[in-house]
């Protein structure tokens, strides 16, 4: 067994089980990547996929029990390479970060200027993702460091360290008839609601508050990204419902704003990497940096 093989299966898991394209990853050719997988089937002496003609098409259940032990060796790896980088220069290095477009957009500008005013030597690789997707790239090593919302919280690989609180906002134009209302989630519901779509923003907190008065009640328009939630506000389509960092003070000049923080509380934005994965020094220090953040309430 080596550690080619060994990498080679968990660049399979982060492919989808593109053979040619782990191979490609690993720089070896794919005729070459397919005889390392029959050498390492025939020394564990089963197979490690189910396979259609020549096509890999998953893991056997026992192939996954091997697949796990492969993650702990090449985390093992990567932390044996992080402590090497760091005692030669702890202040340098690539972080692949992954965050959800609200983060990348409205907050991580002001923690990453800070951030390099200490560190500018350090270069950033930022993928942007709903938050399920983000644990599944912490889980495949695709990123180092994630930063979202509470989904983050609940999972047992992960080491998630709750950051800045935040609510979210009605917002609507300056002469819309929302705001002759008494602004309760019961009056916004005579109108059609904007707001994000599913996993994004905590927008489930939003929906399942909605629906508890209206069981039938459905997001007249649903998007990832503020920015086009406020550009249908402002056309007309109804009133919006947005994470309160999306709300900026350009945005006040047509837009008026309502805190929902009574109606639907508080949510949390969380940083999160693997339990068993060593930081180095700047990464470590850019999770500090994102937890001193605060939002004005």
């Amino acid at each position: 067994m080596t550690l080619t093989q060994i990498k080679l299966l968990i660049e399979l898991n982060k492919t989808n089980l593109n053979l040619s394209l782990a191979s490609q990853n690993l720089h070896i050719v794919q005729s070459a990547g397919s005889r390392q997988l029959k050498l390492l089937e025939d020394e564990l002496g089963f197979p490690i996929f189910v396979r259609h003609s020549k096509k890999l098409v998953s893991f056997t259940l026992d192939g996954e029990k091997i697949l796990e032990q492969a993650k702990i060796i090449c985390m093992a790896q990567k932390n044996i390479q992080t402590v090497s980088e760091a005692c030669k220069n702890p202040h340098k290095g690539c972080i692949r970060l992954g965050t959800t477009h609200t983060q990348a957009r409205y907050v991580l500008p002001r923690v990453l200027s800070i951030f390099k005013q200490t560190h500018p030597d350090t270069k950033f690789h930022i993928e942007e993702s709903s938050p399920e997707n983000l644990y599944n790239m912490l889980k495949k090593d695709i990123i180092d460091i994630a930063i979202c919302s509470e989904v983050l919280a609940d999972k047992e690989e992960l080491e998630a360290l709750s950051g800045y609180k935040w609510s979210h906002l009605l917002i609507a134009p300056h002469k819309h008839p929302v705001w002759n209302t008494d602004l309760s989630l019961e009056k916004l519901l005579n109108f059609p609601i904007l707001s994000y779509r599913k996993g994004f923003s905590h927008s489930d907190k939003v929906a399942c508050a909605l629906k508890a008065l209206n069981p039938q009640f459905q997001f007249e328009i649903v998007a990832s990204d503020a920015d086009v939630i406020k550009t249908y506000v402002r056309q007309g389509f109804g009133i919006g419902i947005v994470a309160q960092m999306a709300f900026e003070d350009s945005d006040k000049i047509d837009l008026r704003s309502h805190f929902l923080t009574k109606e639907l509380g508080f949510s949390t934005a969380f940083c999160a990497s693997l339990k068993k994965r060593i930081l180095a020094p700047y990464q470590q220090a850019l999770v500090d940096s994102f937890l001193s953040v605060q939002l004005n309430q």
